[in-house]
């Protein structure tokens, strides 16, 4: 074995990310509820940040209205130049907001009380909770204090669904009572409304509905939910009828019946708190048949540099320690300031971009939602496919069409003769084809994939069973209905 050392030199290129390079890409692919918060952050940690709230008015005459001044604001805010504004007089305005809390609250107490307005009102929904201890409470009369500390842990013990959570063992334990005192206390419960609480499981759920609609009498119906719903679902009404002896007909009438049930008994309750609400970063608008884009003034704030620290930092009488923060500070504010700028710059290309791209989508609808990729877009934008990427997560645009994701536009196409079709357009194909069908026959995977064929649309049964299960549609079998002719 031969060992030795060896010197050489190798040429090699590499790209290597700096901090601000981090931070740039990382402000990029945050969505307007995380930038905010950033900006919240930053203007706590660095009193050099402000809001620019007149920047729009400053540079609005010189440009077109929706168009976005590129790193022109930074260079304003970091021009050398003395600022017309004087320094803030920091006594002042302190003085002045001192006791500013108490002085509104004093306001608000000497108003008249006979004036009203819809701010003092607040509107609440009642929830699932409140709800069945309402109903609880008018039962507290006929129960024992044992009974009532039962009912009411029960009650607590009921998740949003409407359904119980907690194990019976458990109970037994963690109060120390017996089981047939919390069985009863169960039974009252599932006796509230709405119909079905207090269920431990789907099969509950649905025999304490069937039970308040007076099917408790007949014993078959309530062994198919005990012994035969997964066969139910999958539509095995011969299998049913022969262990049954009910017929066709009989089955598939209890199975409407069925429908009409809620498993989600709580579900009327949650939907209020369940509500999200979007801001979106930008707009498309259409102006004499032309698409303007915008960029969201909220989703995108402009910020500028505190004039009082610009001029503390010339200041000659400042000792090195100040001078050294001050720079730091405005360096981190500096680059924040273009960070910020060129995110908006870049999500008001990628969104001019997707404009032009789908021009047919914001004029007609979803039906001429056409075929786009990453690459066709940063190809337009001059930029990489993985910046716009991250310019599109989590961005949304509000359109005359709605409110979309800007993911939304990115389909698969599928080649239709000398155009393209996405896969919005497939589905709704799909969903055509099968809201046609003959329920009792009713088209399956293969089927569609060859009529889709036959369009010059080339999708195979998996592509197919994939956007029928997006559009939440059963398969052909569970769609099959038994009526007698």
């Amino acid at each position: 074995m031969n060992i030795k050392f060896d010197l050489s030199i190798n040429q090699t290129q590499k790209l290597i990310m700096t901090q601000e390079m981090r931070q740039s890409i990382e402000i990029l692919q945050l969505s307007a509820m995380e930038l905010n918060n950033l900006i919240e952050t930053e203007l706590m940690e660095n009193p050099v940040l402000e809001f620019n709230e007149v920047s729009i008015k400053n540079v609005a005459p010189n440009n077109d209205e929706d168009g976005p001044i590129k790193g022109e604001l930074a260079q304003e805010d970091l021009s050398p130049q003395e600022p017309l504004k004087e320094s803030i007089q920091w006594d002042d305005y302190f003085n002045s907001m001192e006791n500013a809390d108490y002085r509104s609250q004093a306001q608000c107490s000497t108003a008249p009380e006979d004036e009203y307005g819809f701010e003092k009102f607040t509107s609440q929904e009642k929830t699932l909770h409140e709800y069945l201890h309402l109903q609880f409470n008018m039962l507290e009369m006929e129960l024992s204090h044992s009974e009532k500390i039962i009912g009411e842990y029960l009650i607590d013990c009921i998740n949003d669904n409407g359904y119980l959570i907690v194990d019976m063992n458990y109970i037994v334990n963690v109060l120390d009572v017996d089981e047939a005192s919390i069985q009863k206390m169960i039974s009252i419960i599932q006796g509230f409304d709405p119909s079905g609480i207090g269920c431990r499981n789907i099969e509950e759920c649905l025999l304490i509905q069937l039970r308040q609609m007076g099917y408790d009498d007949d014993e078959v119906y309530m062994d198919i939910i005990k012994h035969h719903l997964v066969e139910l679902a999958d539509n095995q009404f011969k299998r049913i009828a022969q262990e049954t002896g009910l017929s066709l007909e009989e089955i598939y009438e209890f199975k409407e019946v069925i429908k009409t049930l809620e498993p989600k008994p709580g579900r009327e309750f949650s939907g209020s708190e369940q509500i999200s609400y979007i801001i979106p970063d930008g707009s498309i608008e259409i102006v004499n048949d032309e698409l303007v884009v915008k960029v969201n003034e909220v989703s995108a704030p402009r910020l500028q540099i505190n004039n009082y620290y610009k001029k503390l930092l010339k200041n000659s009488d400042k000792n090195e320690e100040t001078k050294v923060y001050l720079e730091k500070k405005l360096d981190g504010a500096a680059f924040l300031i273009k960070s910020i700028e060129q995110r908006r710059d870049t999500i008001k290309k990628v969104i001019t971009a997707i404009a032009e791209s789908q021009r047919c989508f914001f004029v007609e609808g979803a039906g001429d939602l056409r075929p786009l990729i990453l690459k066709t877009i940063a190809e337009m934008v001059d930029v990489h496919e993985s910046t716009v990427s991250r310019a599109i997560r989590g961005k949304y645009v509000q359109t005359p069409k709605g409110t979309f994701p800007l993911k939304f536009f990115f389909k698969r196409g599928y080649a239709q003769g000398e155009e393209d079709r996405s896969s919005d357009a497939i589905k709704r194909y799909i969903r055509d084809m099968i809201d046609q069908e003959d329920k009792k026959k009713p088209l399956s995977d293969q089927k569609i994939s060859e009529l889709l064929q036959q369009k010059n649309l080339d999708v195979a049964r998996r592509t197919v069973a994939k956007y029928r299960e997006a559009l939440l549609i059963q398969p052909s079998s569970k769609r099959k209905e038994y009526r007698q002719s």
